[in-house]
């Protein structure tokens, strides 16, 4: 195993609490309007898929896209919101918060190595994000910048190029299967699953390595280091 020059990281899902967020977001407007009774859980994971259909068509600020995609997935369930809502969804992005391991695992890594994001979002959220995370990246690469959202490969490519590596360089590392394990094994990319939940692999692509939080990520990345 050798010590990748920079590690390339998915942001919401692998450092951010994504799904407890949006839950949170989700269960608070439906309390305001009034809904007790919710499949928060059901509907979080909904929005999740109807969000990355909606991405994959022509590209949008991501705020746009969780303020057109609440109202999809609050109907399909029959729950009642108000255009203020979708607003408000959409600029709670940047609050929302880092997994407990995150901070002290990215300052164990950049001993090591270079660390970089790859995150599919807008400028002005991820600069808010950073700061809840409180870990300096060498470089940000957004889909905003990138023009297009992963799985495209375009921001896979901006980071090599920012980063002045050969992809045989460097790790990508992220929660989402299908938005970064499968691009990264697409280009030639060696990959690492933070599969935090216990998921089935969802597609038959091989991750490089395996792990189920950012503290044993760190290790693995520590013992490589120290080889």
């Amino acid at each position: 195993m050798t010590l990748p020059k920079a590690i390339t990281f998915d942001c919401f899902g692998t450092l951010i609490d994504w799904e407890s967020e949006i839950q949170k977001v989700f269960k608070q407007i439906l309390l305001k309007n009034g809904v007790t009774d919710v499949d928060v859980v059901g509907l979080q994971r909904h929005w999740e898929n109807i969000q990355f259909e909606y991405i994959q068509e022509d590209y949008r600020p991501y705020k746009a896209v969780l303020k057109n995609t609440l109202p999809m997935a609050f109907r399909d369930y029959g729950y009642p919101f108000t255009p203020e809502d979708s607003v408000s969804f959409a600029e709670s992005m940047g609050t929302w918060q880092p997994f407990p391991d995150t901070k002290e695992a990215l300052l164990e890594l950049r001993k090591y190595t270079k660390i970089a994001l790859i995150t599919n979002t807008d400028d002005d959220i991820i600069s808010e994000t950073v700061k809840q995370i409180g870990v300096e990246f060498d470089e940000i690469i957004t889909a905003e910048q990138a023009g297009v959202y992963k799985p495209n490969h375009q921001g896979f490519y901006l980071a090599l190029e920012r980063l002045g590596l050969d992809k045989s360089e460097i790790l990508h590392t992220g929660f989402g299967f299908k938005y970064d394990v499968v691009p990264a094994t697409e280009l030639g990319i060696q990959s690492c699953w933070v599969n935090r939940y216990g998921e089935v692999r969802p597609a038959n692509v091989k991750e490089t390595y395996l792990v189920g939080d950012m503290t044993t990520f760190a290790l693995l990345i520590k013992g490589m280091a120290m080889s």
